[in-house]
């Protein structure tokens, strides 16, 4: 995910800056600085072209990327020269392929559902250990809270609730009594105090009725948040995510347009990221379609071990120097967490979405029942 930048291109005059809108095979839409318009077709220099099929990702060019381009004088389609250097990214993979979402993203919200799609954390750990290694900020936004019921909604404002959370993170707590025992603690109810585990480890959390006309403090704290820089809108599909992007956006972002339609050339689908600006360019977003998982093969057992944040002061403070944190090795601070001999302990989903996330690397080739590999090396499920 390293590219070159060569200094002459730089300082060539005829070369201008643009911002990655949209991909579609072999064609790029790409939005000129400093107004980022108008939108033009671009294509990769062939030097470009063949250093792309080095690459082990699905494009390693991402919605998001700053190139430099030229344009001969009459022409509609646009060469790019040059990718300039990221300085974020948020990715996901498989053992063949990687695939970059968005590139220079300054913060990725995950909207979750709490209920109907099923409440799913794995797919959460997942998304913040990719933020984390990528240097994005991540927010995780937890939508249909008003599906949640009566009795939910209590037990989530509750001082039981607040004490059974940190209860859940104490090495020397016995719960009493177990949690299958009290009958207040619902699956739905199991899945608000997951939740809150997030907003406890630091992370922006939003709860939103999104079907709810009314103003609602998350809605406007989150409105803030994306009112600047690059923002990455990303989730399971039913999650409300589309929902969420019209109360945020509206129908004023500027979305970039079929280009040549004449020709049929580079017709887009909704598959793909794209990068729309916010009235005023001040701000822009990149909105995804829906993923059904989250992979990290891309991340090795150290990144993935230091992206959990109940764990990165224990990295921070082990005792040999670039550990990597090997299952057996003596006297390692994050070993001792793992073992349950910290001062704290992973709160259980936590726990069990780091479990099989070290296990996958550990087997990287195992597909699973009903996939198959493409003879490009891309999975697919039947």
């Amino acid at each position: 995910m390293h590219y070159k930048n060569n200094s002459h291109c730089m300082a060539d005059k005829e070369h201008r800056e643009a911002i990655v809108s949209r991909i579609y095979g072999a064609y790029y839409s790409i939005l000129p600085a400093p107004d980022w318009q108008p939108e033009l077709r671009a294509v990769l220099r062939g030097r470009l072209r063949l250093e792309q099929q080095e690459e082990k990702e699905r494009n390693p060019r991402a919605a998001g990327d700053r190139v430099l381009f030229s344009q001969e004088e009459g022409s509609e389609e646009a060469i790019i020269e040059e990718i300039l250097p990221r300085r974020s990214f948020l990715a996901r993979s498989s053992p063949y392929e990687t695939h970059v979402l968005g590139a220079n993203v300054d913060r990725a919200i995950a909207v979750c559902s709490m209920k109907d799609p099923t409440f799913r954390p794995g797919f959460i750990d997942r998304f913040l250990s990719a933020c984390e290694t990528g240097n994005v900020e991540p927010h995780l936004a937890f939508t249909k809270t008003d599906l949640l019921s009566a009795e939910t909604e209590v037990f989530a404002s509750s001082i039981e609730c607040l004490e059974l959370l940190r209860d859940l993170i104490d090495p020397g707590k016995e719960l009493d009594p177990p949690l299958e025992d009290r009958e207040y603690l619902t699956d739905e109810a199991y899945s608000v105090l997951t939740a809150l585990n997030y907003r406890r480890l630091g992370y922006p959390c939003y709860f939103l009725e999104l079907l709810n006309e009314e103003s609602q403090e998350d809605l406007e704290r989150l409105r803030e948040v994306v009112s600047s820089g690059t923002t990455l809108l990303t989730g399971h599909s039913g999650t409300g995510k589309s929902t969420l992007f019209n109360r945020l956006f509206g129908a004023s972002p500027q979305k970039t347009s079929d280009v040549s339609e004449s020709t049929r050339k580079g017709r887009h689908t909704t598959t793909n990221p794209i990068l729309m600006v916010l009235p005023g360019g001040h701000g822009m977003v990149i909105d995804t379609p829906g993923i059904k998982e989250w992979g990290v093969a891309h991340l090795n057992r150290k990144e993935l071990l230091e992206s959990f944040r109940e764990l990165e002061e224990a990295s921070q403070n082990c005792r040999f120097r670039n550990c990597d944190h090997s299952e057996g090795t003596m006297d390692c601070a994050v070993q001792e967490i793992l073992n349950g001999q910290g001062q704290e302990i992973l709160y259980p989903e936590r726990q069990k979405s780091l479990d099989q996330m070290l296990e996958s690397l550990k087997s990287p080739d195992r597909v699973r029942k009903g996939d198959y590999i493409k003879p490009t090396g891309r999975m697919r499920n039947r």
